[in-house]
């Protein structure tokens, strides 16, 4: 079915209508999603199933189709309990997202029609139920144009670069910038660092450890081992995911000292997940791991390498993701009703359940890890 095509017919046609899909209907979603140009990983039934599984909480799968039941558009939402009291301020309420604990989501649709009529039924969902709100997470800045009650805020900046067709073509911004990042790496394999993708799981459960290390050491807690296994069982099979390391050969023994998540889906590789070794960084090997996952995405033809959002103020990590070329874009946040008493900085702040950060890093990473699986549940 050619995009295009659909597009001027239901833009011809008013007789739209919204459904909740089914696991059956799985396949027509994924047909819709791969011909959209703007679909992610983060609307794929499989990042859905993760989700479901990861809180307990099941997926609101919205369909538009027209009247030759065309898909108009999807729009995928979970609901989330929420900490109670007020803890963790409005990105911890009761709410219905698209979506929770992910970067972003919101409706994909072919026109402005099918986009106002799945998102004005979604607010008369939410206006239901008492003390819930609507949340959506989306790249597009207009959504409250089409819509006249959602109130917008600008979330976080995201960086990402665009791969070149040809890998001689590579730069990472200017010629002194490109000369420091190639040092950094040249620094690495100087080392003994060596990049490899991960083939087992095993990998993942020594690459855990310092995903738990690195996320206390950002005050931030961290997804459960289910997650990420629950990751590597849906979507590395079908090739949406990765798991890439750095080694490092000691007496014999090679040992991961870092490692990054990335996932694989419509021209973009997302570098999602990171996890390193803080005795280590020195050597370099996050460097690698980018370095040599961008010269992969653009041999496997992919036209995207995104570095991921950051938040405000966390200057360090900007200029660290910007040094690969990247250009930057904005990410907005919609909700429904207007939250009371809301502050745009409270809506870029980190959930830390309300602890000091001297406290935090001085847990175990055991606890750390409870309380990441406990807190993602709420969220």
């Amino acid at each position: 079915m050619d995009t295009v095509l659909v597009n001027e017919k239901i833009e011809q046609d008013t007789r739209l209508k919204v459904f909740i899909a089914d696991s059956d209907f799985d396949d027509k979603w994924i047909d819709f999603l791969n011909r959209h140009p703007e679909g992610t990983i983060y609307h794929h039934p499989l990042w859905l199933k993760v989700l479901e599984k990861e809180s307990k909480q099941k997926i609101l799968k919205l369909v538009c189709t027209n009247e030759k039941n065309e898909v108009a558009g999807i729009f995928p939402l979970q609901y989330t309990s929420g900490f109670p009291f007020g803890v963790g301020g409005v990105p911890a309420a009761k709410r219905l997202s698209s979506l929770p604990r992910t970067p972003v989501g919101g409706p994909l649709t072919v026109n402005k029609n099918a986009e106002k009529i799945l998102i004005e039924e979604v607010i008369e969902i939410v206006s239901k139920e008492q003390g819930r709100l609507l949340q959506i997470k989306s790249f597009d800045s207009t959504l409250d144009d089409t819509v006249e009650n959602l109130n917008k805020y600008l979330w976080r900046e995201f960086y990402i670069k665009e791969i070149p067709d040809a890998p001689a073509e590579i730069r990472f911004g200017n010629s002194r910038n490109h000369a420091a990042v190639k040092r950094a790496v040249n620094k690495a394999i100087k080392n003994g660092v060596a990049f490899r993708i991960a083939d087992s799981s095993d990998d993942l459960k020594k690459w855990y450890p310092l995903y738990l290390d690195t996320m206390r050491t950002h005050t931030t807690p961290a997804r459960s081992l289910n997650f990420f296994m629950n990751l590597w069982e849906l979507l590395k099979p079908k090739g949406l995911m990765q798991l890439v390391v750095a080694e490092l050969d000691v007496n014999g023994k090679k040992n991961i000292i870092a490692g990054s998540v990335l996932f694989f889906y419509n021209k973009t590789v997302i570098y999602a997940f990171n996890g390193s070794s803080r005795e280590h960084l020195d050597f370099r090997p996050n460097d690698l791991l980018h370095w040599q996952a961008i010269f992969n995405a653009q041999e496997a033809g992919y036209k995207y390498y995104d570095l991921g959002e950051v938040s405000k103020g966390n200057a360090g990590l900007a200029a660290y993701k910007k040094k690969w070329g990247s250009d930057i874009r904005n990410m907005y946040h919609y909700y429904f009703p207007k939250p009371e008493n809301i502050d745009a900085d409270e809506l870029d702040s980190s959930i830390n359940g309300g602890l000091k950060e001297k406290i935090w890093k001085s847990l175990p990473l055991g606890v750390t890890a409870k309380i990441g699986e406990y807190v993602y549940k709420k969220l």
